[in-house]
């Protein structure tokens, strides 16, 4: 498969895009690409390919538009086929896949894993290598699980390190790292282990493997209040951030339709030497071609 093969974007699509937008990268009817390896997810493209389209029409078509990241949290859960076919995709074009969730956590207390929870992760990470393999993916998704009440959530985290080494150990020897997502939100009905990229950070920092990482969703520090603090808490965080996430926060849409500040935040992340992909964690604020020249419009201002 080769770039110039790829779908090209025509009509509305096209002309809502900014000048700058439009620029000499493969050929007639190309969009230059964005600086950030901005990744949408599948469905979040407006006016692209959903349902029963052929998966690799919905790389095609974020591709054409200048995204050169992607991502797909239930992507685990597809078949062999297409993950081979994504690997060949990848390869083949200068586009990087992010995350998948490797694991839920299930509700698991990870401060005292049974027998049963062990096997049932253990499942979780194979599998996720098996993907691993064949999507070219380096970093999947993982919610080291539940809230236990019956302690603090400091001391529950100092014991929940013994919990991520067990996973280390089925995936570190392949080269997969897990980025831990501290959530603003109830998973399953209860509330998680991690709610702050500080909870996340002690994990990493317990756990002190190349294989566990923390996985920056600014949507989910923006909801719990962290908003005004990202520049502070990136810097704090930075040296086991492996993955970033984008939302508005609140509405959880593209960027400039909350209260953060992503176009800061893109600037201090570049600085940093940022490269991997920035997913795009969030819904869009309209249907149809203007939700998806909104969409692109806001993703463009805050690549300038």
């Amino acid at each position: 498969m080769n770039r110039r093969h790829f779908s090209k974007i025509t009509g509305s699509a096209l002309a809502a895009l900014t000048a700058n937008s439009l620029a000499d990268h493969h050929g007639e009817g190309k969009v230059k690409p964005f600086q950030s390896k901005f990744g949408p997810n599948p469905g979040l493209l407006p006016t692209g390919p959903k349902g029963n389209a052929d998966y690799i029409d919905q790389l095609k078509f974020a591709y054409d538009l200048g995204f050169r990241g992607w991502e797909d949290n239930w992507l685990n859960n597809k078949s062999a086929e297409v993950h081979a076919k994504i690997g060949e995709f990848m390869k083949d074009s200068d586009m990087e896949i992010g995350i998948s969730v490797i694991s839920t956590g299930k509700g698991m207390h990870f401060n005292k894993l049974t027998a049963e929870n062990k096997e049932s992760l253990k499942k979780d990470m194979l599998k996720g290598v098996e993907v691993a393999k064949l999507t070219g993916q380096t970093v999947m998704t993982m919610i080291p699980g539940a809230r236990d009440e019956s302690m603090t959530r400091e001391e529950q985290i100092k014991g929940a390190a013994d919990g991520m080494k067990f996973c280390c150990d089925l995936i570190e020897e392949h080269g997969l790292i897990m980025v831990n997502e501290p959530l603003s939100h109830k998973m399953g009905g209860k509330e998680p282990l991690l709610r702050s990229f500080e909870d996340g950070h002690m994990l990493c920092e317990l756990v002190n493997r190349k294989s566990c990482k923390l996985l920056a969703d600014y949507y989910h520090e923006g909801q719990i209040g962290h908003g005004e603090k990202f520049t502070e808490l990136t810097d704090k965080v930075w040296n086991q951030i492996a993955y970033v996430q984008y939302g508005g926060s609140p509405g959880r849409k593209e960027p400039g339709t909350g209260k953060l500040d992503y176009v800061a935040l893109t600037k201090q992340l570049r600085e940093k030497g940022y490269t991997g992909v920035i997913g795009m964690e969030h819904g869009a604020s309209k249907k149809g071609q203007e939700g998806l020249d909104a969409l692109l419009e806001a993703y463009r201002k805050i690549d300038a």
